[in-house]
């Protein structure tokens, strides 16, 4: 029997993902087609093909929709706005607090903020701007949640205090305080986004010591996790590091290698104590309680659930997959399928409800398709034939693991650009066996007040975990495991679930109305009459013909003006990818060849070129490089380099000719493995070289001229430096070269006016070389640049172009920037 609060709870989700994803210019406008539709429903005629009978239920589905689209399309309203301020005295409960080796991170509810003022103006651009709103802001920070980072000191160990510290305490202490800003890079995470959907506002960096004002009592939970871990101590760190971020799931003490390991084989979820935990936790509770009548086990399920929730923390994605899994429970109280179904999307609509950005995050989004595939497509694919085969023992297993990765696949791509080809078979195989480390350890949890009764059953989950670990090595290993994949577009979901809608609505029924609605256009409006005969005795009008055929007509035709193949943009796109502290410029040309000049940086924790550069090669579509050029070999250029050249196809790469430099550990810990100075994909460039494109654009090497040594830095000053030319419109793009390049490239006479000037080493004050920057008059300077200890950009840079009244835009501020460089003229498009 059709549920019809499923369509309404559906209409309600599909509104608010419309309103989450529509761009802003044109949210007002697609709001008012709807109500213009809500208008013409109201005035429906009951000689309509549907009748009068279906008016009420399309009404409310219609108000659904727009209730959703509203709520969701006015979210951003509550996002913080960024912030930072240094040197903060803040007064807060202590929620939570994890000891890691290196640092220790907690959770942190202010009651009170205090701040210098003139400490501020310093630190803080907005605020000095506009100092009157510090007591209001300080009225605004009361009550926020922050999370709360405390490092360890050059011996390993807490900080004066801070080692002393429980949840529940009343602390006061000094801090830098910051709200993250708004996403500025196509692809890239969202950290606003995701700290707002967990009940955060930004971040506590402690500066000094702490003073405890009250002690309080830590909760149960978050004493039997410290129970835990102190039951764990003998064995391996990394091992048992991997066993909590399994049971609660705090990766926090996961080693990077094993993190990315079970990245490769598709099964990182089970560190998120998310959905594939829950639902171990609800089917060992299921089991233990099977002697209890239906309802009183469904309520002793549901209970553990909860329980599980607290004692990994609390945290969003395992309060989501709890309320997920509950409703599922729900579900078996009432009629299957359809009743279970109905309370999946009321959870949703619930949590949607609470927090109108939690459609946007990525966890909700899996977990609620994940849990709808188990839900629907389960039952349609356990009767395929193939499943015939399969024992019954693992039947049910393979279908739901099988439907779960069919209703996310898009979402994991378009995600990650990420692809595990062995993740099904991992996911099938391992995955039981980690269920079974959760549910061993599980119950060496509740038993961990003794060690004798708990130390079998963790040391059981340890060997059943190494041989797990063993086996996704050599999955890991496998050629193809895991590939980078480009963004498919909105193509990919029309066919996706598309396809999936095809498969539940029914093939023959979905051909019967294809088959209908071509008979109708193919033989004319005639047949028009002829159905409408069937519900109406009104016949339809030669003028009623006209309007209806002018109407599909007129929108046919906007729909070629602006999506036909003829009216593709002719521009050359220069992008200057926000990558913190470093450089990464990718040049693309009318005919969409590309060009990339350096990749960011890279250190023992973060790799620009893996997490900025590559995914934003693939979210934008470009999936191969005619060059890739490294301008120097300092790592905030170079660092990215290796993760680019390994998963975009290149033609060739391009590096300065500075003779033996080449051969220093810095080239050769930075340049592609496999690659060196003499290989056939390296070619050298210098001054007067000329690197032909497409379409009459062309790229001059300005330098270097010649090999500089005993410079204030020479990687610096043996820059590649090129200049961009199209369409009598240039950009000069500086890499770092400092004062002692400038005066060569400037003695040599080149022509080094320019209508866009990258600035030289982020803005240091060693590139402010005012004769050849006096004689440029650029539209625009574009300064690359993150956080950073070397005072970049200078505050004489800056004040150097404001005094000549040229704007500068700067990457931490404004996001990556885009240049699109036509007949028009040029446009810059900044991220933020």
């Amino acid at each position: 029997m059709r549920d019809v609060w499923i369509g309404r709870a559906a209409a309600l989700l599909i509104g608010g993902l419309c309103g989450a994803y529509l761009p802003e210019q044109v949210r007002l406008c697609f709001w008012g087609v709807l109500v213009l539709l809500g208008v013409r429903l109201l005035l429906w005629r009951p000689r309509d093909f549907f009748g009068r009978v279906f008016r009420p239920e399309i009404l409310l589905l219609g108000a659904s929709l727009v209730l959703g689209y509203t709520y969701s399309a006015f979210a951003d309203r509550i996002l913080p706005e960024p912030l930072s301020l240094d040197h903060v005295e803040v007064v807060g409960f202590l929620k939570d607090w994890n000891i890691a080796e290196d640092k220790a991170v907690g959770i942190v509810c202010l009651e009170d903020v205090e701040f210098d003022t003139a400490v501020q103006k310093n630190s803080s651009k907005a605020i000095e701007n506009a100092a009157d709103a510090l007591p209001d802001l300080r009225g605004e920070l009361k009550g926020q949640t922050y999370q709360l980072t405390v490092y360890a000191d050059k011996l390993g160990q807490m900080p004066g205090e801070w080692k002393r510290v429980l949840p529940g305490d009343l602390l006061r202490f000094q801090a830098h305080l910051e709200r993250p800003k708004a996403l500025g890079t196509p692809g890239a995470f969202d950290l606003r986004l995701y700290d707002a959907v967990r009940g955060l506002s930004g971040t506590l960096s402690a500066q000094g010591d702490v003073v405890l004002l009250s002690a309080g009592e830590p909760n149960l939970t978050w004493r039997l996790r410290q129970q835990v871990r102190s039951r764990l101590e003998g064995w391996d760190p990394e091992e048992t590091g991997v066993l909590e971020g399994i049971f609660f799931g705090d990766s926090s003490r996961i080693p990077d290698s094993v993190q990315e390991r079970y990245k490769v084989t598709g099964v990182l979820h089970v560190f998120a104590a998310s959905g594939s935990n829950v639902a171990f936790v609800l089917g060992l509770s299921w089991m233990l309680l099977w002697f209890l009548p239906k309802k009183i086990r469904i309520s002793g399920t549901i209970l553990v659930l909860l329980f599980y929730a607290a004692l990994c923390g609390g945290n969003a994605p395992i309060v989501r997959a709890t309320v997920l899994g509950i409703v599922v429970l729900l579900g078996r109280l009432g009629r299957g399928q359809v009743a279970t179904l109905r309370w999946l999307l009321f959870a949703a609509v619930g949590l949607f409800s609470q927090n109108p950005l939690i459609i946007r995050d990525l966890g909700f989004q899996l977990s609620f398709a994940a849990a709808w595939g188990i839900i629907v497509l389960t039952p349609r694919i356990i009767k395929g034939k193939v499943f015939e085969r399969i024992p019954s023992l693992f039947r049910l297993a393979v279908a739901g693991t099988l439907a779960a990765q069919a209703a996310t696949l898009p979402l994991l791509i378009v995600a990650f650009h990420r692809l595990s080809l062995i993740g099904f078979f991992a996911n099938v195989f391992i995955l039981f066996i980690l269920g079974s480390v959760l549910e061993v350890g599980l119950i060496g949890v509740a038993l961990s007040f003794s060690g004798v009764l708990s130390a079998p059953l963790f040391q059981v989950s340890l060997w059943l975990l190494a041989g797990t670990n063993s086996i996704l090595k050599i999955l890991a290993e496998l050629p193809y495991a895991d590939v980078w994949v480009l963004n498919p577009g909105p193509l990919l979901w029309v066919i996706w679930y598309g396809g999936i809608g095809i498969i539940l609505w029914g093939k023959s029924r979905v051909l019967f109305i294809v088959r209908v609605r071509l008979l109708l256009l193919g033989r004319g409006l005639r047949k028009i009459r002829v159905v409408q005969a069937l519900y109406s005795k009104v016949p339809l009008s030669f003028r009623s013909e006209q309007k209806l055929l002018a109407r599909w007509g007129g929108i046919l035709f906007i729909v070629l003006l602006l999506w036909s193949p003829w009216n593709s943009q002719h521009d050359l796109e220069v992008v200057m990818i926000d990558v913190g502290q470093g450089d990464s410029i990718l040049i693309r040309t009318p005919k969409k060849h590309a060009i990339l000049l350096d990749a960011g940086p890279r250190s023992e924790r973060f790799d620009a070129g893996e997490r900025i550069v590559l995914p934003y090669l693939l979210q934008t579509g470009t999936g191969h490089l005619d060059a890739l050029l490294i301008t120097h070999e300092h790592q905030d250029h170079i660092g990215g380099v290796r993760a680019v050249f390994d998963n975009i196809p290149t033609d060739w790469v391009g590096v300065p000719a500075v003779g033996d430099r080449l051969e220093n550990e810095e080239w050769k810990a930075g340049l592609p493995f496999g690659l060196t100075s003499q290989s056939e994909e390296i070619r050298t460039l210098q001054a007067g070289d000329r690197i032909e494109l497409d379409s009459g654009a062309w790229l001059d090497v300005l330098g270097p001229h010649r090999v500089l040594s005993g410079t204030h830095s020479d990687p610096n000053n043996n820059s590649l430096v090129l200049k961009l030319n199209y369409l009598g419109q240039s950009v000069l793009l500086a890499a770092d070269m400092e004062q002692e390049e400038m005066e060569e490239i400037f003695q040599t006479g080149v022509d080094v006016e320019t209508n866009i000037f990258k600035e030289p080493h982020h803005g240091s004050r060693f590139s402010l070389y005012r004769p050849w920057l006096d004689v440029i008059h650029p539209q625009a300077v574009w300064v690359s640049v993150g956080k950073n200890t070397f005072g970049h950009p200078a505050p004489e840079v800056l004040e150097y172009w404001e005094e000549r009244h040229i704007p500068v835009y700067r990457t931490d501020e404004k996001g990556t920037l885009r240049l699109l460089l036509s007949e028009r003229g040029m446009e810059i498009f900044p991220g933020r």
